[in-house]
């Protein structure tokens, strides 16, 4: 006898919104609707702010993540951006811009500290979990390093994008402060923009990066991977370079998907949602 699965409670209301609403499918495609993948997300940043010193700046959405829920923590408000070394980072034309300096985020909230009623420890990952971040980056002077960290409160741990010492910021590759260098052989090209992906895995004691990914790319599909061990915290990423570098579209997430750059609408889908909204609302 063949048995029949039952019907999920959140599959049906989602068929019938279709039935409602014929071009829901496109609506989604063209990225006016989320999905519910993105459930996932632990932050995103357009820097979307005047030109002038980061610092402070708590735009974007998320940063506010909670992997517990510690007694006496205060509410979860999003996290500011952070000088971390050098001079002032600044906001140029709507991307950050880093030279000699860097910048750092706290995953969860605004209350910063190693204390068990800390946000910044609430939102922190320390020995187990993963998670993944993107981010558009451009170099635009050459032969020095660049990159993305994640830090142990205010220690650099990890290292992802163009490591310099031997490497000398010539080649993508993964940096475990103290520990060595795994590099690519993927030359980094003055004035060009990367999209990076990097992966922390505790659970599967590994790193990962990819550079410019594509369709065809998984979890598991990296161009840099290298063991890692460790069971620090991961409180906070940093985005830093020795020379001059433009950075944008930073998203964190804890899938692969999650973090995968969004296209922009094209202008026949967003003609297409367009006409969709009329439809649905003539028939309202």
């Amino acid at each position: 006898m063949r048995l029949r699965r039952a019907r999920c409670p959140e599959r049906a209301l989602f068929e019938q919104s279709q039935v409602k609403n014929p071009f829901l499918p496109a609506l989604i495609t063209s990225g006016l609707l989320p999905l519910a993948s993105q459930a996932a997300l632990i932050a995103t940043e357009n820097f979307d702010y005047a030109d002038g010193d980061v610092a402070g700046q708590t735009g974007g959405t998320g940063w506010n993540y909670e992997r517990t829920n510690e007694a006496g923590a205060p509410a979860q408000t999003a996290s500011n951006w952070n000088n971390t070394f050098g001079s002032q980072t600044q906001i140029v034309s709507s991307a950050l811009v880093t030279s000699g300096n860097g910048a750092h985020r706290e995953f969860g909230g605004v209350t910063e500290g190693t204390g068990s009623t800390s946000n910044e420890r609430e939102g922190a990952f320390r020995a187990d979990g993963v998670f993944f971040f993107s981010v558009s980056y451009t170099p635009t002077t050459a032969n020095q390093w660049g990159g993305v960290s994640s830090l142990d409160f205010g220690t650099e741990r990890i290292f992802w994008g163009a490591p310099g010492g031997g490497n000398g910021g010539n080649f993508f590759g993964i940096d475990v402060v103290g520990s060595g260098q795994t590099n690519s052989t993927i030359s980094v090209v003055t004035g060009q923009t990367y999209t990076l992906i990097g992966m922390l895995d505790f659970d599967s004691d590994l790193l990962g990066l990819w550079v410019n990914p594509d369709g065809a790319d998984t979890a598991s599909s990296f161009d840099v991977s290298r063991a890692y061990t460790g069971t620090n915290w991961s409180s906070s990423l940093r985005l830093a370079s020795g020379h001059t570098s433009t950075w944008d579209n930073l998203r964190v997430g804890t899938t692969f998907a999650d973090v995968l750059p969004v296209p922009e609408p094209s202008t026949s889908l967003l003609g297409l949602a367009g006409a969709a909204l009329l439809l649905v609302r003539r028939r309202i």
